[in-house]
């Protein structure tokens, strides 16, 4: 569906709770999209969101309401005061991500008789989860590994949500034979994303039969939390101590619109996160046509076996990067285009966007 073919489904008023609408923010930059595009398909779309973010360039019936409070408890009575304040003039809810969310205010919503439509993308079932079901209309997720609670009654599998219309093949430009072979890797710094096998997998490739063009790793990302900037340090260490300084690269965070030009100029795109979790870097690498490499579970049922690899398995990785590297022109245009295929079918942010408003009809 190409942009604006979803515009106003019908009269629809829906109230949207998400952690941040940014299209700057490196991690929560997607939501602006989705928040664009859910605009377009109803006549009126409210936002709260728990962090201030660059909302400009939305459309006009998007109204985005920001938290303001520091301490917890003042965040959460602001919350439900802009719940109370919503929900009489909207005709749904809708929780994006974090299951806190349906738990603050599903029970306001049901107070009004609007129905409560949560998104939840996590290998992690636990309390909350399990109450998110109970308030809850309707569970969409993306994958059927990324809501793995046994009862799938209120369970629907609706795509990651990827915005083709972005994230798709800018130019036609030929690589340089005997150029450098680039790698990208796009995700948060912290070891359930087991950068060191990357890196070890590279130090083997440079010492055993190096690229006749060279090559670069690039590493998109950084510590999330406090204690990932110990491991961080650790990588760094790792980095330098094997020599391998002028061959990776730690780029460090990227805005979320600035990120299309990472994907188009790498040859492959590795990951080797330990989630279980359908990651959206590989999504939208997949989208750009480029060939990618994933240790993660969550991609047994959507990839090939050859793109998939071995946890903890450096010399696996090696002998995988090589076989891309020797594909020849058809067979790699053909894996690049069934890639993105796979994106359009199943992952399309438009074809999302109409399942999040067909569960308010």
């Amino acid at each position: 569906m190409a942009d604006g073919d979803n515009q106003h489904l019908e009269f629809m008023r829906l109230l949207m709770i998400t952690r941040k609408v940014d299209k700057n923010d490196p991690l929560a930059g997607f939501a602006y999209d989705w928040v664009f595009k859910i605009g377009q398909a109803v006549d009126e779309l409210r936002v709260i969101a728990w962090q201030k973010g660059d909302i400009s360039d939305l459309p006009e019936n998007i109204k985005v309401f920001n938290l303001t409070k520091k301490s917890k408890i003042g965040r959460i009575m602001e919350f439900k005061k802009l719940v109370f304040k919503n929900i009489r003039k909207i005709d749904g809810l809708f929780c994006h991500m974090n299951p806190e969310y349906t738990i603050l205010a599903a029970p306001i919503a049901k107070l009004f008789s609007r129905k409560v439509v949560s998104w939840y993308a996590h290998k992690a079932v636990n309390w909350k989860l399990y109450l998110v079901n109970l308030l809850t209309d309707k569970i969409l997720t993306a994958s059927e590994e990324s809501c793995r609670l046994k009862n799938r009654k209120k369970i629907e599998v609706a795509g990651h949500g990827i915005n083709v219309d972005k994230f798709k093949v800018q130019s036609s430009k030929l690589k340089v034979k005997n150029s450098k072979f680039k790698i990208l890797s796009i995700g948060r710094i912290s070891p359930i994303k087991d950068y060191e096998t990357l890196i070890k997998a590279v130090d083997i490739l440079v010492k055993d039969s190096p690229p006749a063009g060279g090559l670069e790793v690039q590493i998109i990302g950084g510590p999330g939390l406090k204690e990932h900037k110990t491991y961080f340090k650790n990588l760094k260490k790792m980095v330098s101590g094997n020599n391998l300084g002028n061959y990776i690269k730690f780029i460090g965070p990227v805005p979320h619109r600035e990120i299309q030009f990472y994907y188009e100029n790498c040859d492959l795109f590795i990951n080797l996160s330990q989630t279980g979790s359908v990651d959206k870097s590989v999504l939208e690498a997949m989208a750009c046509e480029k060939i990618v490499l994933t240790s993660n579970e969550a991609f047994v049922n959507i990839l090939n076996n050859n793109l998939m690899v071995e946890e903890n398995n450096p010399k696996f990785l090696t002998e995988k990067i090589k076989w891309v590297m020797n594909l020849d022109k058809e067979a790699k245009k053909q894996i690049q285009e069934k890639l993105r295929a796979e994106v359009v079918k199943n992952h399309n942010l438009d074809n999302l966007v109409v399942k999040i408003i067909e569960q308010f009809k």
